[in-house]
């Protein structure tokens, strides 16, 4: 799915870099090459189990880029059976009581590998011993409560790896079903108790959206009617939780199966069933930046499959699909890699249906125009669209920096206003309209401009963690700084010819809403019909005008003059709108 023709959208830049003075579209590769990437918080995941023991013992299997760790506490559940004799029949259980120290720093020692890895980590915790289908299995709830309070601090500490938090702790698996005490009831004050005592990065899904119609208090009995969105109650509901609605989601282990996921919907009296529509507005709505995913399953919807690349094409986008365990179900999976995407209107037609799929997991952001000034010498001004292509948004925030590569030595820069890729909403081209200025220090010449995604954003120090890499071609990305291309300039220095023959005369960069101005006294701004529309006397040098301050409508063009004792100029600066 695409939202325009490229080739128009290319003709149509190339035409900027007429109308703009000094500023170019940039020689680089706008399509998305289609290759799967290992962006953080995203893609099929593997699993990895954990046996706890009060002593803090585990065991792991396999990692991947997207690691579901599978958190086995049943040594904390008297209800838990750990053992059985064959010989004389002795049954050994676990023993309700608080986790042990030692089973907390096993734990968070085990998050720390995912991030020394360099991956991130899905975390359920549930009592079913070494998560093997049994019932019945997790303990009273004061102790689940006790022990989810005890996690909590952990999960605190550890914000940065934690992609998302499945509730987990009841019955089988942690998929709230055949549990001695998983009602709808004690679920809710889990989840409430977890959110209480995690910080807002945290974010924390439960089985089945049933379970959210309780916790915001919507259903009447089997009348689900009210966890419509558009409903008043719900409205009420979700004004009454706050920010905290957008912190709870759901983890689906029937997804697609059937039209109700395997009971994952259709619950509820006769016309006031909890339906797959509404679980859809709901998470479309509501779980912007909230994980969502699950385990695929075989398909039981009889004729009308709905677990193929071709149905995700057109509600994964409505459900923000980011994760899907890779193990299950391999059959699906496998018939996916042997069918052919059809839909003309994408990018991907033709390609197999699981390059489609998994690359539409979460976001995938693509460079679609890059505009860049050919030369600088104080402030470089950016213009750069970008499209999220994939199904689902960045659940996580990101520091954005920008970095200059002359191929021997790197500056990293910060922008003149902070820039939020969560704001790059799935399906949507994204304006950025931005500058940096340019380090005291940065030696003249011609360099790589890049654009950086990372968790803390110091190339320096923060060994590339958690960047983000672009959906465009492998060779725009720079492995070692972690940062995309968007294009080269030439920074010309105090000794160059073009600084010597303008060392004196005023100038101005234009980025980010303002003029930026150096070298100048008086400034004055006028429409091309000649009204003015700013005069100001006085400046020392060098200064900043926020373009909001024209007086009337900021129009497109304007005509800026700039004077000081020895010279005066007048240009023509055209003003970009995001």
């Amino acid at each position: 799915m695409t939202r325009f023709k490229l080739g128009s959208f290319i003709l149509l830049s190339c035409l900027y870099s007429s109308v703009y003075a000094e500023r170019w579209m940039q020689k680089l590769d706008y399509f998305d090459a289609l290759i799967e990437l290992e962006n953080p918080y995203i893609g099929f995941y593997r699993t990895v189990g954990k046996h706890f023991t009060p002593e803090g013992n585990s065991a792991a299997n396999t990692w991947g880029n997207l690691t579901h760790l599978r958190m086995d506490i049943s040594a904390f559940s008297d209800k838990a059976v750990l053992s059985v004799n064959e010989a004389t029949g002795d049954t050994t259980f676990g023993v309700s009581q608080p986790l042990t120290q030692d089973m907390l720093d096993a734990f968070e020692a085990t998050l720390d590998g995912v991030r020394k890895r360099g991956k991130t980590a899905i975390v359920r915790f549930a009592y079913d011993p070494w998560f093997n289908g049994a019932t019945k299995c997790d303990p009273d709830q004061s102790v689940i409560l006790q022990h989810l309070r005890q996690l909590g601090e952990v999960y605190a500490r550890n914000t940065d790896v934690i992609t998302y938090v499945e509730l987990g702790m009841y019955g089988s698996w942690g998929e709230m079903h055949s549990s001695n005490n998983g009602t709808n009831a004690n679920i809710a004050e889990a989840l409430q108790t977890l959110l209480e005592c995690t910080p807002p990065e945290i974010k924390i899904g439960v089985r089945r959206p049933d379970i959210v119609a309780y916790w915001l208090k919507v259903n009447e009995e089997n009348n689900y009617l009210g966890f419509d969105i558009d409903s008043e109650k719900f409205k009420s509901a979700a004004a009454a939780k706050g920010d905290t609605i957008y912190r709870v989601g759901m983890y689906n282990d029937g997804y697609l199966g059937s039209s109700t996921d395997l009971g994952t919907v259709g619950m509820g009296a006769a016309g006031h069933q909890m339906t797959r529509e509404m679980m859809v507005k709901w998470l479309n709505r509501y779980s912007l930046h909230t994980p969502y995913g699950g385990e695929l399953v075989a398909n039981y919807n009889g004729d009308h499959p709905i677990n193929t690349p071709d149905y995700l094409s057109r509600e994964g986008f409505k459900t923000h699909t980011s994760y899907l365990n890779y193990e299950w179900h391999q059959p699906t999976i496998l018939a996916w890699k042997d069918s052919i995407f059809q839909d003309e209107g994408s990018e991907y037609y033709g390609c197999d249906g699981y390059t489609y799929v998994v690359n539409h997991l979460g976001y995938r952001f693509v460079l679609r125009e890059s505009i860049l000034p050919d030369h600088v010498k104080k402030n470089l001004s950016i213009r750069l669209l970008i499209e999220n292509v994939g199904f689902g948004n960045l659940t996580k925030s990101k520091k954005v920096t920008f970095l200059l590569d002359n191929g021997t030595k790197y500056y990293e820069v910060e922008p003149h206003a902070e820039i939020d890729p969560c704001e790059w909403l799935s399906y949507t081209v994204s304006t950025i309209e931005t500058s940096i200025l340019l380090p005291r220090d940065i030696e003249p010449g011609l360099y790589n401009v890049y654009i950086r995604l990372s968790e803390y954003g110091d190339v320096a120090t923060d060994n590339n963690q958690y960047c983000i890499q672009f959906g465009n071609v492998q060779e725009q990305y720079n492995k070692k700084l972690g940062a995309n291309l968007i294009g080269e300039v030439q920074i010309d220095g105090e000794n160059t010819e073009i600084e010597d023959r303008k060392k004196d005369e005023p100038d101005f960069q234009y980025g980010n809403g303002a003029l930026y101005l150096s070298n100048c006294e008086e400034i004055e701004i006028h429409t091309v019909e000649g009204k003015c529309l700013y005069h100001k006397t006085g400046i020392k040098g060098d200064a900043v005008v926020p373009l909001s301050l024209l007086e009337g409508t900021t129009p497109t063009l304007i005509l800026v003059t700039l004077k000081n004792g020895k010279r005066q100029i007048t240009k023509r600066q055209v003003i970009l709108y995001k």
